[in-house]
């Protein structure tokens, strides 16, 4: 019974200072510094017009979405 209340004292104390040591205490940022400006300069690409066979093919593909859920 003795040995069974050191090895239980044993795991509290460690139970003890587990809980101590990762305690949400610390001194953290909760949010990002704020920048004055873009850190980065970043451009966009510039878009490329379809041709008619992409046109034509997407037209295809939308009328048989379109009539793929119309059937439902």
């Amino acid at each position: 019974m003795a040995i069974m209340k050191k090895y239980l004292l044993m795991l509290l104390a460690a139970l003890g200072v587990s809980l101590v040591l990762s305690s949400c205490g610390g001194s953290y940022e909760e949010t990002p510094p704020i920048n004055n400006g873009y850190a980065t300069k970043f451009i966009l690409p510039s878009p490329t017009l379809l041709t008619n066979s992409d046109k034509e093919y997407l037209e295809a593909l939308r009328a048989e979405y379109n009539e793929s859920i119309a059937n439902e």
